[in-house]
């Protein structure tokens, strides 16, 4: 009977997990259908990246990568850093529940990605397309 305890507890944990991941899922599409375009400067695309005061991989990993980014593409693309805390209303409106997150917006104002956690300038650059290369993106999280 213990066997069947066990069994029964990993998969009330496996579905607990597969519904978290299923709702976070829907609720990023969702605000990917939205527009943000209110938010470009002079047309150019945007990376919003939100972090807080106190966040490590904020400042050790994701702020490197942004800056890496701005240095490579200076003319071409606008890195915004964003304070969660002090504009919950920003964060709100891209459904941001933690830090690190960047939210690529396209030249067009569409929301091309939210990346959840710290990512890499590479990525950064094809979702955006710098590299020249015209990145056809799935309705999903990159």
């Amino acid at each position: 009977m213990m066997f069947a305890d066990r069994l029964l507890a990993l998969a009330l944990v496996a579905a607990v997990l597969a519904a978290a991941w299923l709702g976070l899922t829907w609720r990023s599409r969702r605000f990917r259908r939205r527009m943000a375009g209110d938010l470009l400067v002079d047309g150019r695309p945007l990376v919003l990246a939100f972090s807080t005061p106190d966040c490590v991989p904020c400042k050790t990993i994701q702020k490197p990568a942004l800056e890496e980014l701005q240095r490579r593409y200076r003319d071409r693309v606008v890195v915004r850093e964003v304070d969660a805390l002090a504009q919950p209303a920003l964060a709100g409106r891209f459904g941001i529940l933690t830090v690190p997150t960047t939210v690529v917006v396209g030249e067009e104002g569409a929301i091309v990605a939210i990346n959840h956690g710290a990512v890499e300038w590479e990525k950064l650059a094809l979702q955006l397309a710098l590299n020249g290369d015209r990145v056809e993106l799935r309705a999903r999280e990159v």
